[in-house]
């Protein structure tokens, strides 16, 4: 009977341990666009915490670029994209910590 108490007790004060917060994402500071397209993206942008970072050049199809990042506080960007064909991608919450590849398909 004692034995069983003092494993209880031991399971209840190890169990803060064990349900501990989950530690803060580390911050991303770039990531890879890639055009998986056949057409040209002519513009890029990402926007973040109220910053906008744009591709300086157009990506070409099949191509892929890295794009700093402005500091974040949190892991959830905007992507937008204008290709060639006049098709636009838009995606209003990418997580980077999860995914730091932007992959653009047709």
């Amino acid at each position: 009977m004692i034995v069983r108490i003092l494993t209880a007790t031991s399971l209840l004060l190890a169990a803060p341990v064990a349900i501990a917060a989950p530690t803060k994402p580390k911050p991303v500071s770039a990531v890879v666009i890639t055009n998986s397209r056949e057409v040209q993206a002519t513009e890029v942008a990402i926007g973040a915490n109220g910053q906008t970072v744009r591709l300086a050049k157009p990506l070409a199809p099949n191509a892929q670029a890295t794009l700093r990042l402005p500091k974040m506080a949190g892991c959830m960007v905007v992507v937008a994209a204008v290709f060639e064909d006049e098709a636009t991608s838009e995606h209003s919450e990418f997580d980077v910590c999860k995914d730091r590849t932007i992959r653009f398909t047709d």
